[in-house]
């Protein structure tokens, strides 16, 4: 292939390598491409993408039958893991006998060996449940479930789920009786799968369970403080909630969880110190964003959270003047104490100011964000940006050969590893991928090489390599050659 890397975002490629302190950043490749079966395009849409500590394994939800001969005649959303240094496929959501199951919205452990899940009508338990499966055992095991091992009496919610980087820790919300003091509505739980304890993470400061839920987050916001709660709404689990050790928790809540603070906000639950801290303030704001905050995620080492935040609030503009500046995605520093307003991608009209949402945010604080881009004039799509600290305004990521935004919608999921050098996202658009005519959502990978080994990557993905795996053939499809984050061929 021809095409070259855009100049722009290999400016910031290497800006990650000199924030981990490369002893050679401007030589350090980069590698793009979307996964495929060998042989063929993805039948079917590929969803929720999630991407492991290390960066080597990616795990999503896909309808696709061809991924593997296993399952091929179950025609649901199954979970998938990829791992991208040994090229093997593993149909996660499977019993041990290999019957395949419905599997949505997975996360993966730091070193890829477990996959925590939904599921829906099964075995394990009523209505939705969460699952954690040993890829190195295939033991599956019930993770929404009571001390006693008792599955959620009436399910869980089928939103997310969240997982520490061991897989200990499972984090999952229900508001099931078993679980949940009598009206207590929906509450965020964290699963010890080595003890089996469970532990209520949506917990005020003053140790009292979040308020009922009494309607949508913005229908809640104003409502209530900690010493008066009238409010009431739960607070929401999110895939990037649990740091990776499993200490630390960030949820967005519609009513106060500490003294004096405004609804609708950000909170950090120290679940071994059993403190509740509020993240989404500053010093102009100290009881909170005037805005609603949502969106939360944190990156694995507990350092750095990113969160949504339309209208300013209170937190700053990126421009120091108005809040045209503004992405709509703020970056808290806890260990430096301060807080920055992402700016608006350079790319994205002043009009579109805060039009940035999804993130996810690695340990040395780059963030991988979803914004609506106005790529054509007219029609404007999800793209996925890159903002690393000091580099300047985010940069689209989400590009074809020829360095042009996708023709259509992504990052509607997206997840970055804890060097960020590692990153996946969902596209549907037809364009970025040579011949993509499967019509479906795909999964695009964009990996710095020293993450993986050259085994998949091999010749800069020209031609795509093809491996054995123990469920068949796995490939990447490439996007563009791969190049040094100088710009240069790759030797």
């Amino acid at each position: 292939m021809s095409s070259a890397v855009p100049a722009r975002p290999l400016a910031l490629f290497l800006a990650l390598s000199a924030a981990l302190a490369s002893s050679n950043p401007a030589h350090a490749d980069f590698l793009y491409g979307r996964l495929e079966p060998a042989g063929s395009e993805p039948n079917g849409d590929s969803t929720a993408v999630d991407v492991s500590s290390s960066g080597r394994t990616v795990v999503f939800s896909s309808s696709a039958t061809n991924w593997s001969s296993l399952g091929s005649d179950y025609h649901g959303d199954r979970v998938v893991a990829v791992d991208l240094d040994t090229g093997a496929i593993d149909i996660v959501s499977a019993t041990p006998s290999g019957t395949v199951f419905r599997g949505e919205s997975p996360v993966v452990s730091g070193d890829g060996r477990y996959v925590a899940f939904l599921t829906y009508g099964s075995s394990y338990g009523p209505s939705w449940q969460v699952l954690r499966k040993d890829r190195q055992t295939g033991a599956l095991e019930v993770a929404s479930a009571t001390a006693a091992g008792e599955p959620a009496s009436n399910g869980t919610n089928d939103n997310y789920v969240s997982m520490s980087a061991d897989g200990r820790y499972v984090a999952f919300d229900t508001g099931a009786p078993n679980l949940v003091p009598a009206g207590g509505g929906t509450q965020v739980f964290v699963k010890d799968m080595l003890t089996g304890a469970v532990e209520m993470a949506s917990v005020r400061s003053d140790g009292s369970p979040a308020g009922n839920d009494g309607g949508t987050p913005a229908e809640t916001a104003s409502g209530g403080s900690i010493d008066s709660p009238t409010g009431g709404g739960a607070c929401g689990l999110v895939p990037d909630a649990l740091s990776g050790s499993g200490r630390y928790l960030v949820m967005s809540c519609s009513t106060a969880m500490v003294p004096g603070a405004s609804g609708g906000q950000i909170y950090l639950r120290d679940l071994q110190a059993n403190t509740t801290e509020l993240i989404s303030r500053s010093t102009s704001a100290p009881n909170g964003s005037s805005a609603f905050a949502y969106r939360p995620a944190i990156s694995p080492n507990g350092r750095f959270v990113t969160f949504q935040n339309r209208g300013y609030g209170g937190l700053g503009y990126a421009n120091g003047a108005d809040s045209a500046g503004n992405s709509g995605v703020y970056l808290r520093d806890r260990q430096n104490n301060t807080i920055i307003p992402i700016p608006r991608p350079s790319a994205i009209p002043v009009d579109d100011y805060d039009s940035c949402g999804l993130t996810s945010v690695s340990d040395i604080g780059s963030v991988v964000m979803s914004c609506l881009y106005n790529w054509s004039g007219v029609s404007r799509f999800p793209q996925v940006l890159l903002f690393v600290p000091g580099a300047g305004a985010p940069e689209v990521l989400s590009v074809n050969g020829a360095g042009q935004p996708g023709n259509s919608a992504s990052g509607y999921t997206l997840a970055v590893n804890a060097s960020g050098l590692s990153m996946a996202w969902e596209s549907i658009a037809s364009d970025i991928a040579p011949n993509d005519h499967n019509g479906a959502s795909d999964i695009f990978v964009l990996v710095e090489e020293s993450v993986v080994t050259d085994t998949i990557f091999a010749d800069g993905f020209d031609p795509a390599p093809t491996l054995r795996s123990r469920a068949g053939h796995f490939q990447v499809k490439p996007v563009m050659p791969a190049r040094r984050a100088d710009g240069a061929p790759r030797d």
